[in-house]
């Protein structure tokens, strides 16, 4: 946050959150109509030109950490049973995968391994290694019960456990990527396409720079591009922080992963809006989101009218 005039804030609080007003519930469930963009152009400029008809407008979506509480109730939570490998057979990749891996490689340059039949044959030569290391192994983590263990043979059980994750019930494709780290989503509503960016992988890196530029270069040119600002709160709730008239951009990786030039994406990132979430000290909650746009850029309040805001540092 510049601290020189040149910058303004509007600070939403969490008292402000709110379910989703009807216009905005609609919309959210349309959502599920849209599909991925098919190909677009690797350059902000030539993608500003691809969609500025197509009737664009953004949602971010932060969300916080589920309660405690509801950890193990079924209605906040999806349980799941995974099948593992035995302890012998996970012994055998832990230790001997390279070389496993090379042995397979020569094989498969000549052969085919339906229902990997020969894969398991090699598996099963390392066997005898694989017991001598796993012995060992029982008799430092179980001194006084390894013989007992040992001769239980449970090393050579498949096993399974049980996975709790959390319930993401949003709208698709809100809730398909089930992750509590920032997204924000482009759609076209004339389309019915849309694109997620976000920082948790090298694909969403690419996807929010080349839109986030493109939709500021669409900004500048004055087209109107609303931005839905919702909150998945610790009890599964959705809630809407605020609507804002104009494009809004959540900056992290900005920049990343995409081949514009530096000047280019300061010129448009200099013209942003910006919207960051301040949490609780022990990170379990949102306090509030703040907007943060230059001077000379208007921000609205929930009405949508004009109001002078003093600049607030950032704590």
């Amino acid at each position: 946050m510049n601290l020189d005039g040149t910058t303004a804030t509007q600070t939403i609080r969490r008292a402000r959150f709110r379910a989703p007003p009807p216009a905005v519930a609609d919309m959210l469930l349309s959502l599920s109509e849209y599909q991925p963009a098919p190909d677009w152009p690797r350059d902000c400029r030539a993608l500003a030109d691809h969609v500025a008809d197509a009737g664009p407008f953004a949602i971010i979506l932060f969300s916080e950490p589920l309660s405690p509480e509801h950890w193990r109730r079924r209605s906040h939570t999806v349980m799941r049973r995974i099948e593992l490998d035995s302890e012998l057979d996970e012994t055998v990749c832990r230790c001997f995968d390279p070389e496993l891996n090379t042995r397979m490689a020569e094989w498969l340059r000549d052969h085919r391994d339906p229902g990997d039949v020969h894969l398991r044959g090699l598996v099963r030569e390392y066997y005898p290694q694989a017991r001598a290391i796993l012995r060992a192994e029982y008799q430092e983590r179980y001194p006084r019960a390894w013989k007992r263990r040992w001769a239980e043979r449970g090393y050579l059980r498949p096993r399974c456990k049980v996975e709790c994750r959390r319930r993401y019930d949003l709208p698709p494709p809100l809730g398909l990527w089930g992750t509590d780290v920032p997204q924000q989503f482009y759609f076209m509503r004339r389309s019915g396409t849309y694109e997620r960016g976000c920082s948790t992988s090298s694909g969403s890196r690419e996807v929010h720079s080349y839109f986030g530029l493109a939709f500021l270069e669409l900004m500048r040119r004055g087209v109107s591009i609303p931005c839905h600002i919702l909150v998945y709160d610790k009890h599964n709730q959705l809630l809407l922080a605020d609507t804002l008239p104009s494009f809004a951009l959540h900056a992290g990786a900005m920049g990343s992963n995409c081949a514009e030039p530096q000047d280019t994406v300061q010129t448009l990132m200099h013209s942003a809006r910006t919207v960051r979430v301040i949490e609780d000290d022990d990170g379990s909650g949102i306090l509030e989101v703040q907007v943060t746009a230059p001077r000379t850029m208007e921000i609205n309040d929930r009405n949508h009218k004009s109001r002078t805001l003093r600049v607030r540092p950032y704590p």
